[in-house]
């Protein structure tokens, strides 16, 4: 096994484990998903649309999280398509389940994929990678099921 490969089994078991945590059931809404996160980390989370975001660049979107106070926010473009928000919102609901919370500039995070950036150390580009399998996870959760299919026609 190739350490490209052990990484990958551990991102896919904490990113599992990340999920877990979480009680959603398929066809969930994204407020469903928000209200499952904070349940199963015990913080209250604001998603907010941010409209002032000539500066973001490449960033989707971004954490903001007071675990004194037990509460966070988490700010997406509000120039994205609703389904965009909502992913990249997921994958900052997967650095949560995940207890791997950014850190670092933002700006310089999001900038490029997690594998070539060399600014990162292996530990941050496994939490950037399991964020990213919380989010497909939480997409399939809302999006795969009969019913929102039935409701596209």
């Amino acid at each position: 096994m190739t350490a490209s490969d052990e990484m990958l089994t551990r991102v896919r078991a904490r990113g599992d484990r990340a999920l877990a945590r979480m009680k959603a059931s398929p066809g969930a809404t994204f407020d469903d998903v928000v209200r499952a996160v904070e349940q199963a980390v015990d913080i209250r989370l604001r998603v907010i649309a941010e409209t002032d975001t000539d500066t973001w660049g490449t960033l989707t979107g971004f954490l903001v999280f007071f675990p004194d106070r037990r509460e966070g926010s988490i700010h997406v473009r509000a120039a994205d398509a609703p389904v965009y928000r909502e992913f990249a919102a997921s994958h900052e609901l997967g650095h949560l389940l995940d207890d791997a919370h950014c850190c670092g500039a933002v700006h310089e995070r999001s900038s490029v994929s997690p594998h070539t950036n060399p600014d990162l150390d292996t530990a941050q580009v496994e939490a950037e990678l399991v964020a990213e399998h919380v989010a497909h996870a939480i997409a399939r959760l809302m999006y795969a099921s009969p019913r929102v299919a039935e409701l596209s026609w």
